[in-house]
């Protein structure tokens, strides 16, 4: 019989603030939930030995401490400082003399949104109290998102952040500006004890929607130089504007390019702004080194078709197996659609989900995509298609019915289509629909009333030829290298 794995403790309830009285609740029936699954540890481990089943565990633990629970999620409550002692007591203070205290067996941490409402005196004390109850814990993953902490409040998290076995961290939504950023660029670069900095123990970052600038560009620039072992990056949502988006396409092109994160599998990049042909360069060299990559975000870059026309050719070009491909908000046309048709043809039916939504593909170019996906010989793998507001009409919603095909034979996998915000008539509609079944999106905003077919120009309509490259202007060249230089690349 396999063991039985330990269990994940959370608080009941819907969001609330959380004072002592209950605090005490919760940790009461925390205990009595370790008491039951200890129990059934014993019961099925002197079930397969034939040990006797006592108090104490007997001999079926072979004098080895349990780790009864390994996974804690505080989330979605606001704790007082006394109700955040009561939890770090409970964490720190063993329950059971043949196991460890709480703290020392849990891997995961889940601490987002614990001190909405506090002051922000009362909110450092509660972060240090919960964070300082796993000074001795093996922690791997801590995410402390959507907690709105200062520079003196990041120093409270340091226990958690600094942790030698850490591999995983968050900090989503936290407000983070440029010195936010600093902080805890330092924290995660410093050396530990000799033993090499946090940075280069890390597999995953995520940092999205704070207001870091162009100064916090630069500071991440500085974690990422020491991620070697990166597996899932997410830099998303940070105000970085034009020159800190540089600084981030130079630090990858400069380190994804010398193979120093062969593993990247994640890479979140959405509302970054590579606008200029410099670091359309810098990021296609960078994806062209990711063999392993199967999350790519490039939502809301700025890119336009000469961007989305680099992308698609070096995620050929690196070979990766990529399953899940975002290029919404980048103001692609159909020039930029013929690309994406061309990766989707190219890339050996691997990819799972595709998002364009919020560009000027018309039907033009959804024509082109919706082609992409006929000869499969099993059909295409695809599972989720976005294209709503598209300027998509009557020609798109078709070429996609008939990639579909009849019952969907040629699409079998696909389980969500998106066209909302488009221009589909009655009877377009009701062809949709029929078609895509359970599959088709809402389609609240759809006008009716028209067909954006009728908005399509002689020069859409006619086959468009493919432009020259356009060389690297030597102002691009000049800002990449400023760009590279702020980022403080050695």
């Amino acid at each position: 019989m396999p063991p039985i794995p330990p269990i994940q403790l959370e608080p009941p309830g819907e969001r609330e603030v959380v004072d002592r009285e209950r605090a005490v609740e919760f940790v009461n029936l925390w205990k009595e939930q370790l008491r039951e699954h200890r129990a059934n540890i014993i019961q099925a481990a002197a079930s397969s030995t034939g040990g006797d089943v006592d108090g104490d565990g007997g001999n079926v633990n072979d004098g080895h401490p349990w780790i009864l629970c390994d996974r804690i999620r505080l989330s979605n409550k606001s704790y007082t400082i006394e109700a955040a002692h009561v939890i770090a007591s409970f964490l720190t203070e063993p329950l059971f003399d043949d196991c460890p205290p709480l703290a020392h067996g849990i891997i995961e941490a889940d601490l987002t949104d614990i001190i909405a409402g506090r002051m922000t005196e009362e909110a450092i004390l509660v972060l240090k109290s919960i964070c300082d109850a796993f000074a001795n814990s093996n922690l791997v993953d801590v995410d402390l998102s959507e907690n709105a902490i200062g520079e003196q409040a990041i120093g409270a998290c340091e226990t958690v952040v600094t942790l030698k076995s850490l591999e995983r961290l968050s900090f989503c939504n936290n407000g983070f500006s440029g010195e936010n950023m600093t902080t805890v660029a330092d924290l995660l670069t410093r050396d530990n004890d000799g033993a090499g900095c946090i940075a280069g123990n890390l597999t995953k970052i995520h940092f999205y929607n704070n207001m870091s600038g162009e100064e916090g560009c630069k500071e991440f620039a500085r974690i990422f130089e020491k991620c070697t072992r990166m597996e899932d990056l997410r830099f998303s949502g940070t105000r970085a504007g034009k020159a800190g988006s540089d600084i981030i396409a130079s630090v990858l092109d400069a380190f994804l390019g010398a193979g120093n994160n062969p593993n990247l599998r994640k890479l979140d990049l959405y509302d970054n702004t590579f606008s200029s042909t410099a670091s359309h360069e810098a990021l296609f060299r960078a994806l062209g080194s990711t063999t392993s990559l199967s999350h790519l975000n490039l939502g809301d870059c700025d890119l336009e078709d000469d961007g989305v026309k680099k992308v698609c050719h070096a995620l050929f070009e690196c070979d990766s197996n990529l399953e899940h491909l975002d290029l919404s908000g980048n103001v692609v046309t159909r020039r930029g659609a013929k690309h994406i048709a061309d990766y989707i043809r190219d890339c050996g039916g691997k990819l799972k989900t595709l998002r364009l939504e919020n560009n000027e593909l018309t039907s033009k170019g959804v024509e082109l995509i919706a082609a992409a996906f006929r000869g499969s010989e099993d059909g295409h793998s695809i599972e989720e298609l976005q294209l709503n507001n598209c300027m998509v009409g009557a020609i798109g919603a078709r070429a996609l019915i008939d990639a579909f095909g009849p019952n969907g034979k040629d699409l079998p996998k696909l389980n969500n289509i998106f066209l909302n915000g488009n221009s589909f008539a009655g009877d377009v509609l009701s062809e949709l629909e029929v078609a895509f079944d359970f599959r088709l999106g809402e389609l609240e905003d759809n006008d009716s009333d028209g067909d954006a077919d009728d908005d399509l120009s002689d020069d859409e309509e006619e086959e468009e030829e493919e432009e020259e490259e356009v060389p690297i202007a030597e102002a691009d060249v000049d800002d990449l290298t400023s760009a590279m230089e702020k980022s403080r690349l050695v």
